[in-house]
């Protein structure tokens, strides 16, 4: 596993300019400090995974993707990652972040410019870096009831529904279950 040290240095690597280096990371950052809290309330998490996994899930942000297109950068995280050599677990951190994840259902009925297959997070730090991803905007942390509005807005009832599973799943996972 790479160091938090070796993670920010991919990150830049990748950036695409310093002004975007500097956003991307104070936003993964604060995913970190969450998704970190989290996981620390839960039972059979590996702290480093979620550590390094969240600091690099955005590494595709730096492809210049516009509109639908944007949905692509998990997919070119994890394409970046397997390349640099990282840890496949964090690959799929990459891959499987976006939202609550995107089904193959998803891509085919919204005609998403991705491989017809799940992109959805199935470890417990997936999910976990998934929903504290979804917590924050920009690089500030909001409540989950600010994240059921955005979905709700710009996405539908259908992933207001899925966002509530991955919030009590996680909830589930404090408690020990």
């Amino acid at each position: 596993m790479i160091t938090e040290q070796e993670a920010i240095n991919l990150l830049e690597k990748h950036s695409s300019s310093p002004k975007s280096f500097q956003y991307v990371l104070a936003h993964v950052q604060a995913v970190q400090r969450v998704a970190v809290r989290i996981a620390a309330e839960c039972k059979g998490v590996d702290m480093e995974v979620i550590a390094i996994g969240s600091l690099l899930h955005d590494i595709g942000r730096f492809a210049e993707l516009k509109g639908k297109e944007r949905v692509r950068h998990g997919i070119i995280g994890g394409q970046i990652l397997r390349e640099e050599g990282v840890d496949e677990a964090i690959a799929r951190i990459a891959e499987r972040h976006i939202g609550v994840g995107i089904r193959k259902k998803d891509i085919i009925e919204q005609d998403l410019p991705l491989p017809h297959q799940d992109f959805v997070p199935e470890t417990r730090e997936e999910k976990i870096i998934a929903h504290a991803d979804n917590l924050i905007f920009g690089h500030e942390e909001k409540p989950f009831e600010a994240v059921v509005e955005r979905f709700r807005r710009e996405l539908g009832e259908q992933y207001v529904l899925r966002a509530k599973k991955l919030q009590k799943e996680i909830e589930e996972m404090r408690c020990g279950n």
